[in-house]
């Protein structure tokens, strides 16, 4: 029997993962009513609310990439908007297939350096987008949190300890990235590891070769990096763009509180328990952080929607948070891929005609004679 592969066993588990979340859903589905009442909520929704969450998903992929375009323009490197826009769907989409979101990053790297984006900037860019997103998330949520203790209070009293263990979750993760964009050493140390474990797994031909390239990219990442610590105006005009990246997340929670026409709490109220659940379930090291977002939006928000209407909202929810991620994503994966084969293809024929050319100007003149006249 052949051996399955490392990718195959990854994408087996994938599917399990996935399988197992619906299972989770079906079991939250039957526990409170019949099945149908949850499709029968999500036919029912307004069309009108369900436009607005697509607009909302859009200006979340969309101001991340506003984000990745800005920053690139602040290094004076040359790209276009399309170009961040592609990356983006393109991280999303291994992000949301892979533990804890690890894929996406590499992926992004991997699409910009094709596209003339040398590693260490668009490394670095990654690493200050991340740190922006991470900050615009907690101060946002910890602001809905102090402005509505009331909802926090009806709603999620008893999650609070988790809620807390997200907050410190999510501020250890902002704290290594400043860590590893003022110290050197600790990048140096980690790079080190890295080429060692590669070498160790026959990854790493050419350690020396794999190093000096390392150590180019680390100084691009750290040069990069210090600019924009030397232009606070240029970091808070990133953080702008992902308080409203944020937003446009969080937002879709109450375009499908409306569109099953629910009104009793405001937005604001709708938005506090979304950042509060985002920020409890983001950690959960499992693709799309599944099982725990699902569970999380039926603990959540139990008492805001009736007991017949909660599994649809969720699926509803959920659809617009990642598995629209994924069908976008895998587009845009599709199109890399299409356009890195059309590539290959246009440069192996102009090697072919380099190489035609050649061997014609090679010949004599009475051979070249005989060949044209042929």
């Amino acid at each position: 029997m052949k051996k399955m592969s490392n990718r195959a066993r990854g994408n087996l588990l994938n599917a399990l993962i996935l399988i197992c979340t619906l299972g989770l859903v079906l079991f939250l589905s039957a526990k409170n009513g019949d099945i149908g009442d949850a499709f029968s909520t999500m036919l029912s929704a307004d069309l009108k609310w369900i436009a607005l969450a697509i607009l909302s998903w859009c200006m979340f992929i969309g101001f991340e990439a506003m984000g990745l375009h800005v920053f690139f323009r602040q290094q004076n490197i040359k790209t276009k908007y399309r170009t961040s826009l592609l990356a983006t769907l393109i991280g999303a989409f291994y992000s949301s297939i892979t533990p804890a979101a690890t894929g996406g990053q590499p992926m992004q790297v991997f699409c910009l350096k094709k596209r003339n984006v040398p590693a260490g900037i668009s490394t670095s860019c990654l690493a200050v987008k991340f740190f922006t997103f991470q900050t615009a998330l907690l101060s946002l949520g910890a602001l809905m949190w102090a402005t509505h203790p009331e909802v926090v209070q009806s709603c999620i009293e008893r999650g609070r300890w988790i809620i807390i263990t997200g907050f410190l979750l999510n501020g250890l993760s902002v704290v290594a990235v400043i860590l590893l964009a003022i110290n050197k050493n600790i990048v140096r140390w980690i790079l080190t590891l890295a080429i060692r474990a590669g070498r160790f797994l026959h990854l790493v031909k050419d350690v020396g070769r794999t190093t000096s390239r390392a150590d180019a990219a680390m100084n691009d990442f750290h040069a990069s990096v210090d600019m924009l610590t030397h232009h606070p105006l240029k970091l808070l005009g990133l953080y702008f763009l992902s308080c409203i990246q944020v937003l446009g997340l969080m937002s879709i929670s109450y375009c499908v509180y409306r569109s099953l026409g629910q009104s009793a709490l405001s937005y604001p109220d709708i938005l506090t328990l979304q950042f509060l659940l985002y920020i409890a379930a983001s950690f959960t090291p499992l693709p799309g952080a599944s099982g725990a977002q699902e569970g999380g939006f039926y603990i959540f928000f139990q008492g805001v929607f009736p007991a017949e209407q909660l599994v649809g909202a969720l699926l509803l929810w959920r659809f617009f948070t990642y598995y629209f991620t994924l069908i976008i994503g895998f587009g845009a994966v599709m199109v890399d891929s299409a356009g890195s084969l059309i590539k290959h293809k246009n440069k192996k024929e102009k090697g072919m005609m380099r190489v035609a050319k050649k061997d014609a100007g090679s010949l004599g003149p009475a051979e070249n004679a005989a060949e044209n006249h042929e």
